[in-house]
């Protein structure tokens, strides 16, 4: 009977050992879960991070796709279902977790509003950019931009009275970040503004039923439609810059894992970016293949 007690002790013992073993600080378990929309630019980052995450630790990663917005992402890192978000973006965390209603203008002051505001209200670290933003941009046809010198947004308003507008029906109704406060600092009206879908502007400009349109900066449509971005010269638009975020117990017990994703920061640019998105959504390669052969360019990603 005591030798059947102390067996039975001793697989509860193992039992213990093995599942604390299976345990980690700032995971669910051995494999760090990174939370992924389903996006190609979610996508490839998200791979991006696993990659260097598994050449530089030890440690296992798993990317959990389908989340679909920021709160969605927010709410799993909280109940640590995921530990890694491979990418936010400071306007929409600004507005969305923080929930401040009014962000600055200067990209470095509303990143560092972010930075502080979600280590101190999630504990979360959100890290400097990738290098680029994905955020609205006014955008044209290559030949119009060349016929009328078109760099920035400012040299549009000699133009603008001739111009068809397109954008989003929400975008010209907004009052503080949309038309009305983009026709006063920016003093200029288009001659013209018609609704649309967001998905639909790129094509319409391109086939010249306008002739501008609102978009995002790294929409693959850019480059397959060979448009012209123009540089918001007065910063109407708040900063996007896109970083990844991580919670702070998974870095505190893991501090590998911070070096890793650091690799990534200042790395991609914009142009970078809609390029990659480009390979994903026009040529359909494979988001960790476009991920593999990136790292492995920049001189990131051992052979």
């Amino acid at each position: 009977m005591r030798k059947i007690s102390l067996l039975l002790m001793t697989f509860l013992v193992l039992i213990l050992v093995v599942v604390g073993c299976s345990k980690s600080s700032g995971g669910k378990s051995d494999v760090i879960k990174i939370g992924s929309w389903s996006t190609s630019e979610h996508l490839i980052l998200s791979h991006m991070i696993k990659l260097v995450i598994e050449q530089e630790t030890d440690l296992k990663t798993e990317i959990v796709e389908g989340l679909t917005s920021t709160p969605v992402v927010l709410e799993a890192m909280e109940s640590n279902e995921i530990q890694i978000s491979s990418v936010r973006y400071v306007g929409t965390d600004i507005s969305s977790s923080l929930q401040i209603d009014d962000a600055p203008r200067d990209p470095e002051e509303a990143l560092k509003i972010v930075q502080e505001g979600l280590l101190e209200k999630y504990d979360q670290k959100f890290y400097d950019s990738y290098g680029f933003e994905n955020t609205y941009v006014f955008t044209v046809r290559q030949d119009l931009a060349d016929e009328l010198g078109l760099e920035k947004v400012s040299d549009v308003a000699d133009h603008a009275g001739d111009l068809h507008l397109g954008t989003d029906n929400a975008w010209l109704e907004r009052p503080n970040d949309g038309y009305p406060a983009f026709k006063e600092m920016y003093n200029m009206e288009f001659g013209k503004t018609s609704p649309m879908e967001i998905g639909v502007v790129y094509k319409a400009v391109n086939n010249q039923d306008v002739d501008i349109v609102l978009a995002y900066s790294t929409d693959a449509r850019l480059k397959e439609y060979d448009l012209k971005t123009l540089e918001d010269d007065q910063n109407f638009f708040p900063p996007y810059q896109a970083a990844p975020v991580v919670r702070n117990d998974l870095l505190e017990n893991h501090p590998e894992v911070d070096e890793a994703i650091s690799m990534l920061i200042g790395k991609i640019d914009t142009e970078t970016m809609t390029e990659l998105n480009y390979l994903g959504d026009i040529e359909k390669i494979q988001p960790a293949e476009i991920a593999e052969n990136y790292l492995k360019e920049i001189g990131l990603l051992k052979d």
